[in-house]
C-alpha cells in the first residue's frame, strides 16, 4: 500500500520535472534581470515615484528608491504573488481533472489505496515544484545583489521566499479542490487562474479604496506581503497560520469530496 501511495508521489514529481525546470530557469532570470536593472535606476527613482502617486495598490511603493523596495515592487508584488500564483494554480487544477478527463483514473482507483490516499499525494508530488522554483530564484537575487554590491539582509531575503510557501501551497491546495470537481483539465485550471486574479484584485481594491478595506480578508494575497518581510524584516504570523489553515482547509475538503463522488470510468 505504501510503496503504491508514494509512487503516486513520485509520479507526479516526475511528470511536472521538465516543468519546474522550465519555471525555475524563467523566475531565475527575471530576477536576475530586475535586480540587475537596479544600478541603472537608482539615481531617477525618487523622480518616478512623484510621476506615479497613486500606486498605493503596490505595497511598499513607498520605499522603491531603496534597492529592496525597487525588488518588491517590480519583481515580488506582482510576477511573485500573481503569475507565479497563477502557474501554480494552473498545474494544480489538472492533477485530478486530467487524470478524469483522460480516462486513466480507473488504474488509479485499482490500486488498493484510499481515494483522498490519490488527492493527498497528488498534492504532495507538487510541493517540490514550489520549494525548487522558490529557493532557485532567491539564490539568484542574492547571487546578482552581489554581484552589482548592493545591500540587501540575506535573513529578510530568506525569510521572504520561506513565508511564500504557505502562499503557494495555499494556492495549490485550492487547484487540488477545484480539480476533483471539475472533471476537464482545461476548464479547472481557468477557474483556478479567475481565482488566483480575483484574489489579486480584491486585495488591490481593498488597498485602494478604504471603505472597502474588509474585501481583502477574503483574499489569499492579503495574508503574504513580500514588503514587510523583504524591506522591514517584519514577520506576519497572523497571515502565515492563516494561510496554513487555509490550506490544509481546503486539502481536506478535496479529499472528502473526492472520496464521495462517482466518477465515471
Amino acid at each position: 500500500m505504501e510503496g503504491t501511495s508514494i509512487r503516486i508521489a513520485y509520479e507526479t514529481i516526475k511528470k511536472n520535472l521538465k516543468t519546474t525546470f522550465v519555471i525555475s530557469l524563467i523566475f531565475m532570470g527575471m530576477a536576475a534581470m530586475y535586480a540587475s536593472f537596479y544600478p541603472s535606476f537608482k539615481g531617477n527613482l525618487e523622480e518616478l515615484m512623484k510621476d506615479f502617486p497613486q500606486m498605493g495598490f503596490i505595497r511598499g511603493f513607498e520605499s522603491f528608491a531603496s534597492y529592496p523596495g525597487f525588488l518588491n515592487a517590480e519583481l515580488y508584488q506582482i510576477f511573485w504573488i500573481l503569475i507565479l500564483a497563477i502557474i501554480f494554480g494552473y498545474v494544480a487544477a489538472s492533477l485530478i481533472s486530467e487524470e478524469i478527463e483522460g480516462k486513466t483514473m480507473d488504474m488509479l482507483l485499482s490500486n488498493p489505496i484510499p481515494r483522498y490516499r490519490i488527492v493527498l499525494e497528488k498534492f504532495l508530488g507538487l510541493v517540490p515544484f514550489v520549494l525548487v522554483v522558490n529557493f532557485a530564484t532567491m539564490a539568484s537575487v542574492y547571487g546578482i545583489t552581489m554581484a552589482i554590491n548592493e545591500e540587501l539582509s540575506f535573513a529578510n531575503l530568506l525569510t521572504t521566499h520561506t513565508l511564500s510557501i504557505p502562499y503557494f501551497l495555499a494556492i495549490i491546495s485550492l487547484g487540488v479542490l477545484v480539480s476533483t470537481i471539475i472533471d476537464k483539465k482545461m476548464k479547472a485550471s481557468m477557474v483556478v487562474m479567475a481565482l488566483v486574479i480575483g484574489s489579486y484584485i480584491f486585495e488591490s481594491v481593498s488597498l485602494l479604496a478604504p471603505d472597502y478595506e474588509k474585501l481583502g480578508l477574503i483574499s489569499l494575497t492579503h495574508y503574504y506581503n513580500p514588503a514587510e518581510t523583504l524591506i522591514e524584516g517584519n514577520i506576519d504570523i497572523t497571515g502565515t497560520i492563516t494561510l496554513v489553515i487555509v490550506t490544509i482547509g481546503l486539502l481536506l475538503a478535496a479529499m472528502m469530496y473526492f472520496e464521495k463522488r462517482d466518477i465515471e470510468i
